[in-house]
Formats: structure tokens, sequence, C-alpha cells
């Protein structure tokens, strides 16, 4: 419920519900038009969850505020910030995601790293254990791209492959099952290989593959797969208007 964004000068702009001090300008007002972050400059990416927020300086270094019940700050509290606090430890970051109640960091080795609400396993460190601190997502290297939905994320390594790793009980990680146990070890989708760019959603996800075309999977009750169907898909399907 607030939205984020950054200006070619470095700032950070947000408005929108402000409960949690998401939208980091030091209160709890909701905002009707955009404010500044203060404190914030040199800003190159910003990412926004569910009342939580993320930014990535030109120097490599995590800034976050908002809700921190699930430490999805990862300042190693649990503590709500109303103001940006620095992700301590954590540097070399090229992009951010923000999903419901984790978040996640590309470092510029391809390394992929996640905080916060681990329930479902959605922090990909093979455990259901929250992490109020940054951990490495096991086994996976050369990430180029990555998303993180409700309870669920998503990777993209620079061969192609998509990987997927939490919550599964819409067929989000689209591995022809569905399941409400947690899923807290990335696995490589099937075929077909070859993606370009990747999204998660609530509860579904899409890729875009190199020839083209789109693929979708997850929960279609809103017709969010776009395949003409209502019924969830497990695995990639295509979109049949791209």
């Amino acid at each position: 419920s607030h939205s984020l964004a950054v200006r070619n000068d470095g700032t950070v702009w947000s408005w929108g519900s402000n409960s949690y001090g998401q939208l980091g300008d030091g209160t709890s007002t909701q905002r009707l038009s955009p404010v500044q972050v203060p404190g914030l400059s040199g800003v190159v990416a910003v990412g926004a969850g569910a009342y939580h927020s993320l930014a990535v300086l030109g120097d490599g270094t995590v800034w976050t505020w908002g809700h921190n019940a699930y430490g999805q700050l990862g300042d190693g509290t649990s503590t709500q910030r109303l103001s940006p606090v620095q992700v301590p430890g954590l540097t070399g970051v090229t992009a951010v995601s923000a999903g419901e109640y984790h978040s996640l960091a590309l470092r510029n080795d391809g390394t992929l790293w996640a905080w916060g609400s681990n329930s479902s396993g959605q922090l990909g460190d093979g455990t259901t254990t929250s992490r109020l601190t940054p951990v490495q997502v096991s086994a996976l290297t050369d990430v180029v791209a990555f998303d993180a939905g409700s309870g669920f994320t998503l990777a993209l390594r620079n061969d192609g492959t998509v990987w997927s790793w939490g919550y599964n009980a819409s067929g989000q990680l689209g591995r022809g099952t569905s399941t409400n146990g947690a899923q807290p070890t990335p696995v490589q989708l099937a075929n077909p290989p070859g993606s370009m760019a990747i999204a998660a959603g609530l509860s579904h996800a899409l890729a875009v593959l190199g020839d083209g075309t789109l693929r979708a999977w997850g929960d279609n009750a809103s017709d969010t797969i776009g395949d003409g169907l209502s019924s969830r898909r497990l695995t990639r399907g295509l979109v049949p208007q791209f």
C-alpha cells in the first residue's frame, strides 16, 4: 500500500500508507503525495515490500526502513524503523527486492542474500528459521535477476535457468506440484530454459524467454496467468497473446 521512486539525482521519494514507517520520512503519517526520504543520497535502486522498504546506494550498501517484526530490515533487530538504517556487513550490492515479509539482495559476485521471515523457506538457506541479518541463498551462483513474491522467491541465472523456493500452495514455484509445506532450497524449473527476465506476483510468477514468448504459472483465480482459463498452473505455460 505504498510506493517508492528514485530520481535521477539519487534521492528517494515515497507516498501512500505509512502505518509502520514504510515511507521513511521519520513519521507514521500517511502521505497522499510524494515526500522525500531524508538522509539518503546516491540511491540507485529501491524495493517496496508489504510494509517495509529497501534502497541500494551507489557504494553498494543497503538501507531499510518500516515494519520489522520478522527481521525483514536486516539490521539484527525486530524493531520498527521510521527512518533508514543500514544493513550491516552487506556490501557490493547491485539490486534488491522486497517480498511480503522477507528481503533479498544481489551482490556483484552473483551471489544472492536473504533475510526476514522464513516460515516457508523463502530465504532459500535450507531452513525455515527466520533471519535478522542476511544469509546466503544456498548453492546458487551467477544470479543475474531475482524477485520476491509473498512467501516465495525466484532467481534467474546467467545460463537462462530459473530457480524457485518457498511457499507453493498455488504451484507458484513451477515445479509441477503444489504443497503447503516449506520448500527451503532452490530447485531449477523444468524446460523450457532460455529465460531472459522473471517476475513474482502475490502467488503467481512470470518469465520471458529468449524467443520473446511469455510464460506464467501459479495462482489463476483472478486470471493472473492470462491463458483464458481459471485453473492454477503448476508448470510454465505459454501466455497465448504474447
